[in-house]
């Protein structure tokens, strides 16, 4: 009994007789052949349709008793086209199926979906009609009750006004997953890893293993659980100069959060809120948010890690982040992928770097190795720093500056990282530390198309090769770019060198804001 053709819609509240089909709007179809669909309540009627395994069907009545395949039960009387409102307009299509072969639950796993819809997403029927999704999982909560949650996290809320600023409230699934089209009628559709969406609001919310996510609507009017999603920013990848990239997605989230903050910060006891409405309130609250950056950053709820092959590896993160990114240094003679977190505390304005190789490994999982780790205090009381990294040939160099609340300079220096051995272990070098900023070089005839570098300090990158083209953004020391012609010579701070037309490797933004998307021009005695 194989499906070929379904054209099945879902009543979502269905008032029935008091039949034994009655206490529910509707039942699933828990034969794995599919079921068939007759024209009356017999198995010697004439077929009109047929059923696929896990359907949701809407029951408008029940006929006489029958056994088939050792099974007694009573046939039941289904809507094959929904044309009306209710059950007894005359506009209505139905049919008869075999009640021993319908159920009150979803006979199919969440796992077993997502693989049946991912098979189906290769053709035009890559939806499931469902009541809402396999009620065992607690995954979609709307329009249900559900009792006063225990949890000690929770996922951010990227419909939130904060978010706007950080992702144009725009997410990406992190793992195949699935949606839930919330019309009239419902559906599940698959979500291949790595879609987009824009979230508009948050819909209901859902706990899974103690965590508290929210479920949001989207601008195609669907519905997707916070916990299949991260935020775009939370997504990096880096080219392998091959068309290929390594790629980061991590799912920040916030550690310590119980309901008795909900409670405190929406004061809602007195019943002027909706446990809905206060949950919302308080993950929108751009405060929230802005306090825990400020004291380092969030907790990673989960990261993987994927090659340029595809390959994909779980990696732990194992502390507070403001951001993650992801490197792969193509001016190294041997580069490795490169994780860099970056944090921020508000106490004495203190922001941390902290560089880390990351080496996948066969069982499955990728591993961090520290490099180093450098920071700068920058305070209205007068301390002023600056600090960032930029590799070369072998290895990372590290300039750091800072002056105390008098203005007095203390440190003026950079110092040396180089891979020894083992390409993931990076080693100080004793007698790498000299005094002031990094110093450029007189090159020319070296920049070849193609060939990759780093600015060893923040780099003007202009419209035409010269000190008199505009200024389209300052680049920050470190970020990858890639020579695309080699144009005159200049003679500048006393470095004689040709002038390079460069564009970054990678998703990269101007220190002085804004994306870096254009190709310009730089000073090439500042590269390495």
């Amino acid at each position: 009994m194989n499906a070929k053709h379904i054209i099945i819609c879902i009543l979502a509240t269905l008032s029935l007789s008091p039949l034994a089909f009655a206490e529910k709007s509707g039942r699933y179809v828990n034969s794995r052949e599919g079921l068939n669909i007759r024209e009356e309540p017999n198995a010697g009627a004439a077929k009109v349709g047929a059923l696929k395994y896990g359907e949701f069907v809407a029951v408008a009545g029940e006929g006489e008793k029958a056994s088939i395949d050792g099974i007694e039960a009573r046939w039941a009387k289904i809507i094959i086209n929904l044309n009306g409102l209710n059950l007894d307009d005359d506009y209505n299509t139905y049919g008869w199926v075999f009640g021993g072969y319908l159920q009150e639950k979803c006979p199919m796993s969440e796992e077993e979906i997502i693989s049946y819809l991912k098979r189906l997403s290769k053709t035009d029927e890559d939806w499931l009609q469902t009541e809402y999704f396999p009620e065992d999982s607690g995954a979609y909560m709307q329009g249900k009750e559900w009792e006063r949650p225990d949890f000690s996290r929770a996922l951010p809320n990227y419909a939130s006004y904060f978010w706007h600023f950080e992702t144009n409230n725009e997410v990406v699934a992190v793992r195949d997953c699935l949606m839930y089209w919330k019309g009239y009628y419902g559906s599940l559709r698959f979500v291949k890893a790595g879609t987009k969406f824009k979230v508009l609001r948050v819909a209901d919310w859902g706990m899974e293993d103690g965590i508290l996510y929210p479920i949001y609507e989207t601008d195609d009017d669907t519905l997707i659980r916070g916990i299949d999603v991260t935020g775009s920013d939370s997504v990096s990848r880096a080219s392998d100069g091959k068309g290929g990239f390594h790629t980061l997605v991590y799912q920040p989230i916030l550690e310590d959060t119980t309901l008795d903050d909900v409670y405190e910060f929406n004061q809602w006891r007195n019943g002027k809120r909706t446990l809905a409405e206060a949950l919302e309130e308080y993950f929108s609250s751009t405060t929230l948010y802005e306090g825990r950056f400020l004291r380092g950053g969030l907790e990673t709820n989960f990261a993987e890690y994927t090659d340029p092959q595809g390959k994909t590896y779980r990696l732990g993160i194992g502390s507070r982040a403001s951001f993650l990114k992801l490197r792969y240094p193509l001016n190294m003679d041997n580069p490795v992928p490169i994780l860099e977190a970056g944090s921020y505390s508000d106490v004495m304005r203190y922001y941390l770097t902290k560089l880390s190789t990351l080496e996948a490994k066969s069982d499955g999982r990728a591993y961090l190795r520290e490099i180093c780790e450098y920071g700068y205090t920058s305070a209205d009381g007068g301390y002023d720093g600056l600090a960032y990294h930029y590799f070369d040939d072998d290895g990372v160099y590290v300039y750091q500056y800072q002056t105390d609340e008098m203005g007095n300079i203390e440190e003026n220096q950079r110092y040396q990282y180089v891979q020894y051995g083992n390409p993931y272990e990076f080693h100080s070098i004793s007698n790498s530390l000299e005094s002031g900023e990094p110093t450029g070089k007189s090159r020319f005839g070296c920049f070849t198309k193609g060939s990759y570098w780093n600015p060893i300090c923040r780099l003007k990158l202009r419209s035409s090769a010269g000190t008199g083209g505009e200024v389209l953004g300052t680049i920050e020391g470190g970020t990858l770019l890639e020579a695309l012609e080699e144009g005159k010579k200049a003679t500048i701070d006393g470095y004689t060198s040709a002038w390079v037309k460069v564009r970054a490797v990678n998703r990269e933004r101007f220190v002085d804001g804004g994306d870096f998307t254009q190709t310009g021009w730089v000073f090439g005695a500042y590269l390495d």
